[in-house]
């Protein structure tokens, strides 16, 4: 039960960790940020039959934290609520999904709101301003329990318990939609609700979707969101509490068979090569009660050099040290994975929101093209899936991108370390040389021209914005000038 949403005053002393001033300048789009710290009391569950909740602890108290960014004026606002689930799987809260797509949500009218998903970030948060962060709270409430013997892949901390975090999203979740005083959005009126979340959190919305979302309780007057967008994420559920393992998604309950995720509300998962290599992924569906896309774009990884150090540059990068994490690539070979894909990111997002709010259904993309194979022939990584290469050594099929078609580099999800160990998230480009280039396009007017024809395709396809087209053309043509094609 939600109790408490309260302003955190910001000083030019104490400010939102992970705060998008410093880099999207929200007051030049009319936006702004607010920090709330929301208390109250959740249960802890276990998963039961059909991975339905089960009780195992009532009322346990806690305060987290909920970013919300927003248009200053109401009148600007789009009706779109954007719900991430902050990534904490590097032990400190990551707004991946408004990372790559702040610009659409900006430009749109959008509101976003990111919400702290795990005790594991509370320690960061207190490293980055002790004061600030004091009332954080995600106590375990049962820590007299055995701790498991297998245990989440992202760690087990027993001093907290990351099983509180369903009665919390649902409580945010109603009360965005509600017209109550302690509703920062109250305002903005009526307002289509859709969650969110990279990698990890991905998990989170396959978990809510399976065992909370459609309890009677959970949709009086409606769903609890209206729409679903995972990314960078596997196909298993994440644990129902902190002393539970990970749960693989199967098909059951009437769930297609070969299914992996999907709702009753439009639901699109997208996924990098990185993520391609681990999981055989469902169909698309446009059933009644089960919606679901899958778009997987080639020439890219997790983590790029735009989400995990351009976008950071600067003040970002200095309150990463503050809490003891410096983003670096530490790939030997070539360079930073740099082709621009988080451009597809937002006409996704334009697919899921005319899906949602006016039924039509999100277009269907091909699929990267795979050669099944035993693990230990399959790469560093012990994945049971292979991309198939083209003729250059890049990934075939999925949505292209100017860059995957028209190539300046050999694209890799994956990047090879000074210890001679592989980085299985970071990708690397090993770029050509300035005379292949020349071989292949011959000049860089050509090439802009080239690319400027790909650009034009991926939009009557829907998988790139009009609004988008001049600033995927430009990034494009500049890593090939920088390469040395003329």
């Amino acid at each position: 039960m939600l109790k408490e949403m309260k302003l955190i005053p910001v000083t030019e002393q104490s400010y939102p960790f992970e705060t998008a001033d410093f880099h999207c300048r929200l007051s030049e789009f009319g936006y702004v940020e607010d920090e709330f710290f929301m208390s109250g009391t959740a249960n802890v569950y276990r998963e039961g039959e059909h991975y339905r909740p089960e009780v195992i602890c009532s009322d346990a108290p806690y305060t987290t934290r909920v970013l919300v960014r927003r248009p200053e004026t109401p009148a600007k606002f789009s009706g779109n609520v954007v719900v991430e689930v902050l990534n904490a799987s590097a032990m400190m809260d990551i707004d991946r999904m408004w990372v790559d797509s702040w610009k659409f949500f900006t430009r749109s009218g959008d509101i976003y709101v990111g919400i702290t998903s795990k005790g594991h970030v509370v320690d960061a948060l207190k490293r980055f301003d002790p004061e600030r962060y004091a009332p954080i709270n995600w106590a375990n409430p049962m820590p007299e329990r055995k701790a498991p013997e297998k245990l989440d892949q992202f760690g087990f901390l027993p001093q907290f318990e990351s099983g509180l975090f369903w009665d919390m999203l649902t409580d945010l979740a109603k009360l965005l939609r509600s017209e109550e005083d302690a509703n920062p959005l109250r305002e903005y009126g009526k307002k289509y609700l859709y969650l969110t979340g990279w990698s990890q959190s991905g998990s989170y919305l396959c978990r809510y979707v399976n065992s909370f979302a459609y309890l009677p309780e959970n949709r009086v007057g409606g769903p609890v969101f209206d729409g679903y967008l995972a990314a960078g994420c596997g196909a298993d559920m994440a644990p129902m509490n902190a002393y539970e393992p990970r749960t693989p998604m199967m098909a059951s309950n009437g769930i297609p068979k070969g299914s992996v995720m999907g709702a009753r509300e439009p639901y699109i998962n997208i996924n990098t090569e990185s993520e391609n290599r681990m999981v055989r992924w469902s169909d698309d569906y446009d059933r009644p009660d089960y919606k679901f896309r899958t778009y997987q774009i080639p020439a890219s990884s997790h983590d790029s050099k735009y989400n995990l150090l351009d976008y950071y540059e600067g003040k970002g990068r200095e309150d990463c040290r503050r809490i003891g994490m410096e983003l670096t690539y530490d790939g030997v070979e070539g360079e930073p994975l740099d082709n621009p894909y988080e451009l597809v990111f937002n006409a996704a997002w334009r697919n899921l929101y005319l899906w949602v709010r006016e039924g039509m259904p999100a277009p269907h993309a091909p699929k990267i093209e795979t050669e099944f194979t035993s693990p230990e022939e399959a790469d560093p990584f012990g994945a049971w899936v292979r991309n198939k290469p083209d003729s250059f050594g890049n990934a075939v099929g999925g949505i292209r991108t100017p860059g995957a078609d028209y190539p300046v580099g050999v694209y890799s999800s994956s990047s090879k370390m000074a210890n001679g160990k592989y980085q299985a998230m970071f990708g690397q480009v090993i770029p050509f040389s300035p005379q292949k280039l020349q071989a292949l396009y011959g000049t860089l007017e050509h090439y802009r021209k080239l690319v400027s024809g790909k650009a034009d395709e991926m939009i009557a396809l829907g998988f790139l914005l009009p609004e988008d087209r001049e600033e995927m053309i430009e990034l494009t043509v500049e890593l090939a000038a920088k390469r040395g094609l003329k």
